[in-house]
């Protein structure tokens, strides 16, 4: 079987990577590199990795096994979290909370380190609670009479920093939704996953699966449309060529898809039109600014609070991906107009999804359009949004045509 795979980032590199055991696979690219959110920039003898950063085995199983497949090599990578605030000066992590000596005696942070406790120890028992399932956050925390303060230097830092969304969408985010997410990441209660980095930077795994492919991965040539019909799928390429195959799988944002499809049926308009994403400005640099002035509160995620519309987190580059350098690298999203210039060293932009009720309604509907006029989808979009997600919808695309991995 003749299949077509569009896009080349997690998903569809999954996909084809899979496929390839047992069809005609041809892989096409819009950009001259393949990954995806999988960027590496390789500077001063190091490997710095601005998007997929980290990973661990209970929570992204498919991924280990693909990087131990490839022969890919990992790394310890601590993970931490530290909130810093410009208004009140409070700089804090979960790793070292008294950061700032101060603090031990500042009433208002011990109240707040309370409300963190309390949240840890009991939201969880909410998964129980079938109502919150179509509540917000929002509504969650206000009739658990949470403060004004969790909300600003914990909640919204957190659920902003992890979904890459404005703080301002935060708390929209489903209560359950959330709330089964930062327990299956053990983000409630105490014990935590072991994280891992991809040793040499993360596009090794990338260019393992590009050799595999050969000349069937077409980078710098991006699809134009897919019009189905009842002999096969063509493909009409922005070479202005049209490709015949016999099964497309779109791995793109689902809102990408949408725009992809020449004639969308009724289903596939109501299910991927429920998909949009939020675009960050994403800078790799050596500015120490963005990091907390206290030393002892920096962590591997550093979440500033500065009034901006958009989520203002930094990655702290030398814990997450042990680098041994004196030089301090960060990835700071949405601030690159105040990085000094001279310590940039790339910049790009990375869309996320963005999850709302509807979005997670119309997941439930997106195996009712596999395999719907020979087009099968797949993306992160599909799960919470991570690398494993993509992957994940990669392989079960794969496997509704007939190739288990």
């Amino acid at each position: 079987m003749r299949v077509a795979v569009i896009g080349a980032g997690v998903s569809g590199l999954g996909a084809a990577h899979v496929l390839a055991r047992a069809h005609d696979v041809t892989l096409f690219e819009r950009a001259k590199r393949a990954g995806g959110h999988v960027r590496t920039v390789r500077h001063q003898g190091l490997a710095l990795d601005m998007g997929f950063l980290v990973h661990n085995e209970p929570n992204y199983p498919l991924l280990t096994r693909l990087f131990r497949e490839l022969g890919v090599r990992v790394q310890p990578a601590e993970m931490s979290f530290s909130v810093s605030c410009g208004g009140c000066g409070l700089e804090w992590s979960g790793k070292r909370p008294f950061a700032q000596p101060r603090r031990a005696v500042d009433p208002r942070f011990l109240s707040l380190l309370a409300e963190v406790g309390r949240w840890l120890r009991t939201a969880r028992r909410s998964l129980d609670e079938a109502d919150y399932e179509d509540r917000s956050l929002e509504e969650y925390v206000t009739e658990r009479r949470y403060s004004r303060r969790f909300r600003t230097h914990y909640l919204v830092p957190l659920t902003a920093a992890l979904w890459s969304t404005a703080p301002e969408q935060a708390l929209e985010f489903p209560a359950g939704y959330a709330i089964r997410f930062f327990d299956h990441h053990r983000m409630l209660g105490f014990g935590r996953h072991r994280w891992r980095s991809v040793k040499g930077g993360a596009d090794t795994y990338v260019q393992a699966i590009l050799e595999r492919l050969g000349s069937r991965a077409r980078l710098g040539l991006g699809v134009r449309s897919v019009r189905r019909d009842p002999d096969g799928v063509e493909l009409r390429t922005e070479d202005d060529a049209c490709h015949r195959f016999d099964a497309v799988v779109v791995a793109t944002h689902g809102d990408q898809a949408l725009r992809l499809l020449d004639d969308p049926s009724d289903r596939e308009r109501a299910v991927l039109g429920a998909f949009r994403t939020t675009p960050n400005d994403v800078v790799l640099h050596s500015d120490p600014r963005f990091l907390p002035r206290a030393r002892a509160a920096r962590a591997s995620w550093n979440y500033q609070l500065n009034g901006a519309t958009k989520p203002t987190l930094t990655y702290y580059l030398n814990p997450l991906l042990a680098l041994e350098t004196d030089e301090d690298w960060c990835v700071t999203l949405n601030r690159s107009d105040e990085i000094d210039a001279e310590r940039i060293v790339s910049r790009t932009v990375f869309e996320h999804p963005l999850y709302t009720v509807e979005s997670l309604r119309a997941q439930s509907e997106l195996l009712r359009l596999e395999g719907e006029r020979r087009t099968y989808f797949a993306g992160a979009y599909h799960g919470n949004g991570f690398h494993e997600d993509g992957f994940a919808s990669g392989v079960r695309a794969a496997r509704a045509l007939g190739v288990t991995w």
